[in-house]
């Protein structure tokens, strides 16, 4: 409202220099003093009449009903209204969202609505120490709700999250989130999309079979380990949209990627765009919301190390351990020297990524554990040599083997009926 007034003001002035400027300009100084006068006077309105002034208001009526003691109900009457601010120069964090969250560390407001309700999550974080847009994200030096949310702020690159997406914020402190078995209470999207990509999925299929995260994993697909650092144009000028439904946006591209990958990248000579080989895994709604949420999360530690949760059982390893995945399914064999020359070769040309054997490797493949009853050896090696001639999903990849490697695999898969 108060904005419209100054508009119809200015309107007004340039109307009056207009009609007054060669008929009476003492009558025009007159005008633009009593806007002058007018724009002070609404500087002043706007200032009493701010968003987070009515809210401690009302805050402070709602603690003095909650009080029984007289001294705390003298002390919230004497509260003075004033901007509240969080700052951390190490965190880079300046935040006034408690002047209108201020009931955020106050149990007794656990059931009120928004912005009073009781945050949590205090009973664990400091938020007077780490302030709010550290997790939250929004612009955190404003006051007013629209401009603090950020969602609709042109080119400002952290809007806050939804509720259901702050879980993105958690690793960034609480690292051990993306170790295979770690819990965090608050963090069960992150926790239980870290298992499908460990391979609690459909395919049993771990994501770094093709994928590299965070520094771990392969190559056949894009390297997710920044995939949350990339904000508005830098994803749009790496991702084809033309497929998303409903608004063209990262969460919208990632979340319909992972319920139908085909979909969003389908062949598409005119741009120029490859079917991706990913598989559909029949992700449901839920899983695919966490999985996005999930990969949002994968972004550059910058925080001080100070700030970093880590408990050092989830360090600790077994003399001759290792994280490998590939170790792992090596490890089965207790001598892979003394396997068939064929055998090593699949082994150690990374066919079980997606092939399956006796109930071991992947499964984005087809399984290979009767294929020589299936198909003749001039067969096999004419998928070697033409490998666009593979099933849907094939991954069309050339194989670095010599004839007689391939001719040793060949003779390895017909014996297996």
């Amino acid at each position: 409202m108060i904005e419209k007034i100054v508009v119809a003001i200015l309107v007004v002035n340039v109307l009056g220099f207009i009609v007054l400027w060669t008929r009476n300009q003492n009558m025009l100084y007159a005008l633009f003093s009593l806007s002058l006068l007018g724009l002070f006077g609404l500087t002043i309105a706007k200032e009493y009449s701010a968003e987070w002034r009515h809210y401690q208001h009302e805050y402070i009526e709602m603690a003095i009903g909650y009080e029984k003691n007289p001294e705390t109900v003298a002390t919230l009457k004497n509260t003075p209204i004033k901007i509240l601010q969080v700052w951390n120069s190490e965190l880079g964090v300046t935040d006034r969202c408690i002047s209108c969250h201020m009931g955020y560390d106050n149990p007794a407001f656990k059931d009120a609505p928004e912005p009073f309700k009781y945050h949590a999550a205090a009973r664990e974080h400091d938020f007077n120490k780490i302030g709010c847009t550290i997790c939250h994200q929004g612009q955190g030096q404003a006051t007013e709700k629209t401009e603090a949310h950020a969602r609709h702020i042109m080119n400002w690159d952290f809007p806050m999250w939804p509720n259901n997406m702050v879980q993105v914020s958690c690793p960034q402190c609480h690292e051990e989130l993306f170790r295979p078995g770690y819990r965090l209470k608050g963090a069960e999207m992150i926790t239980s999309s870290r298992d499908i990509t460990e391979g609690a999925n459909s395919l049993e299929v771990k994501c770094i079979s093709c994928h590299t995260i965070r520094g771990v994993g392969e190559v056949l697909g894009p390297d997710l380990t920044k995939f949350g650092e990339k904000i508005g144009h830098e994803f749009d000028g790496t991702h084809v949209m033309k497929y998303v439904e409903g608004e063209k946006t990262k969460y919208n591209w990632t979340y319909q990627h992972f319920k139908d990958p085909a979909k969003i990248t389908p062949n598409d000579p005119e741009l120029k765009l490859e079917e991706t080989v990913m598989p559909n895994f029949g992700f449901t709604d839920e899983q695919a919301h966490a999985l996005t949420v999930y990969v949002f999360s994968f972004r550059t530690p910058n925080l001080p190390a100070k700030y970093l949760y880590h408990n050092s059982q989830m360090f600790m390893k077994k003399g001759g351990e290792t994280a490998s995945f590939i170790s792992d399914y090596e490890r089965q064999f207790p001598d892979i020297n003394s396997l068939p020359a064929g055998q090593r070769l699949f082994i150690k040309s990374k066919c079980w990524f997606c092939h399956t054997i006796d109930g071991k490797g992947g499964k984005i493949g087809p399984d290979l554990t009767k294929v020589g009853g299936r198909y003749d050896k001039e067969k096999l090696l004419e998928f070697w040599n033409n490998p666009s001639k593979m099933a849907k999903h094939g991954l069309g990849v050339k194989f670095n083997l010599d004839a007689n490697q391939l001719d040793q695999i060949a003779d390895f898969l017909l014996a297996l009926k």
